[in-house]
């Protein structure tokens, strides 16, 4: 999927006359969106922006090692062993070691043959590192002026990572101009370096430049013009992102030093074997528990207290990315927890005062937001909203800026479970997004065009399977209980050789809260990969 952004410069970072200068590059193809004001706490900003930088290269895919080298290195030492072997005599002897010398010889010219083309490439890279970061594929992050913060969103480089970082409106003092809205900023790595230089004795003042759009009919010649193909993952991790964060949660805080001690013997402990998951209790009333497994070391949280009301165990995996958060533990007041389930994602709240940072985390390192997280397939409604309808709503986010969903169908008029409808597939189509922090939706419009959604629509052969059994006849509703929290429905689906029994658990707004069946898909992967075809049938037929 090709976007072209244009800057009228580089974002850059200047210190002169004993002030700090921190000047982003907005995409001057989309709406005006602008910011300038100075930072009252450059400290906090610095370490928070390095924690965001740490997420977006942050990649912990397992990697195949390159073997070459080691393998020529042994063919090498056998033919060397085999001389020696085949040396008993001296007059063979002497004929075997002139042959070991030819060796060495031919492998010192080949080094010295290839010698300019090694240095060559080492100049290439080097150049291409520092003066075209791009071609290293670095994906411009996405910024959004909003009237109570300035919010940075960035992927690791492995998709199973969201940092979102939050400037609240009080870190600024006096603000000179703005303009609401959401852009892509020029953020290289020759900008970070100048942002680890930022330092408290000097003034920093932050902007996303507005004279750039005052100059928009002139000297084109100077724009710094890109075409970046960003992968249609990185527009999908965003969307699953969405759906992630508007699902049922339980969430607790915890002091930062629990999770410094946490990290702290995960750094000094290295796994042999499986488990290797987190494993929550929480007991109501009782202090957060966390059992280190395979150790199974347990943590105490004692500050933490559980209220919710039922007793529940919940583990997840690819720990390891909590170090990403290390650096500002120090700096932060609490960390708010945020758990969908076991093997399912988890969003930590970094409260750093007039900053705050959330960092998102797919069920386990290799389930990307993208690829294998179907987070979407659990956000249900019973509710159908109209193009007109879905467009009113978003008229009064670009008016509002931050809604809940009540407040929209009060000013809209409209039923709350059609206007939860019409916020999901503007969520969908990247025009909305879902605020974890202060639990509102938010008008983030991730791109400057509308997103193409038949593209983007994860291409799901469940979500298909379900639409042809219910066409086909083979899924039955046997009985639907309602219950104070939802409504539980119980079915049956045949298939080809044999029948199954869905059961799923929807709460007041159609979302799938719990659900089993006895298919094969669900025994292998629960809920953790989105729910089976005949789960999503069974809901089709009930809603129908």
């Amino acid at each position: 999927m090709q976007f072209q952004q244009t800057y009228a410069k580089a974002s850059n970072i200047s210190h002169v006359g004993g002030r700090t200068l921190v000047d982003f590059a907005p995409d001057l193809g989309r709406e005006p969106t602008f910011f300038q004001g100075r930072i009252k706490d450059p400290i906090r900003y610095r370490d928070a922006m390095i924690a965001l930088r740490d997420v977006v290269v942050s990649d912990l895919n397992v990697k195949p090692k390159d073997h070459r080298a080691y393998q020529e290195w042994v063919q090498q030492q056998y033919v060397l062993d085999l001389i020696d072997t085949m040396g008993t005599e001296s007059g063979e002897a002497a004929r075997m070691l002139l042959i070991r010398q030819r060796i060495q010889e031919l492998d010192r010219m080949r080094a010295k043959r290839m010698g300019p083309y090694y240095k060559a490439r080492a100049r290439y890279f080097n150049w291409l590192y520092h003066n075209d970061p791009d071609a290293w594929f670095v994906l411009d992050p996405v910024i959004t002026v909003a009237p109570d913060q300035v919010f940075f969103e960035a992927f690791s480089l492995d998709e199973s990572s969201y940092g979102r970082l939050a400037v609240h409106s009080e870190l600024f003092d006096d603000v000179k101009d703005f303009a609401y809205g959401t852009t892509n900023i020029d953020f290289s790595d020759a900008l970070l370096n100048e942002i680890q230089r930022i330092r408290s004795y000097r003034p920093t003042e932050f902007q996303v430049d507005p004279s750039g759009f005052e100059v928009a009919t002139e000297g084109r010649e100077v724009y710094k013009e890109k075409k970046i193909d960003v992968p249609v993952s990185w527009i999908r991790g965003f969307l699953q992102v969405q759906s992630a964060m508007t699902m049922p949660a339980v969430t607790f805080d915890v002091k930062p030093i629990d999770l410094y001690n946490l990290c702290t013997f995960l750094r000094r402990h290295k796994e042999r074997h499986s488990p290797r998951s987190l494993k929550f209790l929480l007991k109501p009333g009782q202090p957060v528990q966390v059992v280190i497994e395979p150790w199974n070391e347990v943590m105490t949280f004692s500050d933490s207290v559980y209220l919710g009301d039922t007793k529940q165990e919940i583990r997840t995996w690819g720990r390891r990315r909590l170090f990403l958060l290390e650096r500002l533990l120090p700096l932060s007041r609490k960390i708010t927890v945020n758990l969908l389930g076991t093997g399912l994602p988890s969003f930590y709240v970094a409260d750093l005062g007039n900053l705050s940072f959330t960092l998102g985390l797919s069920g386990w390192t290799r389930n990307d937001w993208a690829g294998a997280g179907n987070f979407d397939l659990l956000i249900g409604s019973s509710a159908q909203v109209t193009p007109e309808e879905s467009k009113q709503v978003f008229s009064k986010m670009k008016w509002k800026k931050t809604a809940t969903a009540e407040s929209l169908a009060e000013w809209t008029g409209l039923p709350v479970p059609t206007v939860q409808a019409a916020l999901r597939q503007l969520c969908s189509a990247g025009r909305v997004m879902f605020d974890l922090e202060i639990g509102r939706y938010r008008l983030r419009e991730l791109t400057r065009d509308p997103l193409p959604v038949d593209q983007l629509r994860y291409a799901n052969p469940r979500e298909e399977k379900a639409k042809k059994l219910v066409q086909q006849g083979h899924v039955s509703l046997s009985r639907k209980e309602a219950s104070a929290s939802g409504v539980t429905l119980y079915g049956s689906v045949r298939t080809s050789n044999r029948s199954v029994e869905p059961q799923v658990v929807l709460d007041h707004d159609g979302r799938i809260e719990q659900g089993e069946c006895t298919c094969y898909f669900y025994k292998q992967n629960k809920l953790m990969q989105g729910p089976c075809e005949h789960m999503m049938a069974l809901v089709a037929i009930a809603r129908d």
